[in-house]
């Protein structure tokens, strides 16, 4: 852990170059210090159907949720959480700029004991 999922918008994509996203926010997590290295996994997924507030159709969002394991300080969760926006924001910003993007970064802490996984990495 952390696992980043990147949830975007139909059609975003027209407006973002969600592969150069997806691997940015990947290796700016990966890369940043405060995680191991070699436990980061990214995925992006497009909803098939979405709304965007008044449902108009060049209205898209991106959502990035970075899950992982408690017992980070809350200063090293916001330094991952605004590196992680950050790296997105330099991808998308010419969607930023055209004013019908919303981008939005959340941390959540996944509870060990409601987790159960099988690992086979070497």
């Amino acid at each position: 852990m952390p696992h980043i999922i990147i949830d975007y918008s139909r059609g975003a994509g027209e407006h973002v170059a969600i592969d150069r996203l997806t691997l940015t926010v990947h290796r700016c997590v990966r890369d940043g210090g405060l995680v191991k290295p070699s436990a980061v996994r990214t995925l992006a997924r497009e909803a098939t159907y979405s709304c965007v507030g008044d449902e108009h159709v060049d209205n898209h969002f991106i959502q990035i949720i970075v899950r992982m394991a408690p017992g980070r300080t809350a200063e090293t969760k916001q330094k991952l959480l605004t590196a992680v926006l950050e790296a997105a924001r330099a991808i998308a910003a010419p969607a930023l700029e055209g004013g019908r993007l919303g981008l939005r970064a959340d941390l959540y802490e996944s509870d060990p004991d409601f987790a159960v996984q099988a690992i086979a990495f070497v």
